[in-house]
């Protein structure tokens, strides 16, 4: 769904639209991953371990162990990821 969204916000020259879209969609390659490594521990009857997971609330990139210096996907600083658990 997120080409089709992004080609509308470009079409539109909706540049904030198009930034949001292009966030959501590399997040969300990312989330796809993990849910795929989680999948192949449910399917084998095992639990997962999992440690601190760090997502950035800017633009939902999301990474398992210590928090980046710099966002991949939109380049903030390290002060815009929440750690979960909570600490």
């Amino acid at each position: 769904m997120y080409p089709a969204y992004i080609a509308v916000a470009k079409e539109q020259q909706e540049k904030r639209g198009l930034l949001s879209f292009q966030y959501a969609l590399e997040a969300e390659k990312i989330h796809s991953a993990m849910f795929s490594k989680a999948k192949q521990y449910v399917d084998q009857g095992e639990d997962m371990e999992l440690g601190d997971v760090q997502i950035c609330t800017i633009c939902g990139h999301t990474v398992e162990g210590p928090i980046p210096e710099i966002c991949p996907i939109c380049g903030v600083t390290q002060e815009h990821f929440v750690t979960f658990p909570e600490e």
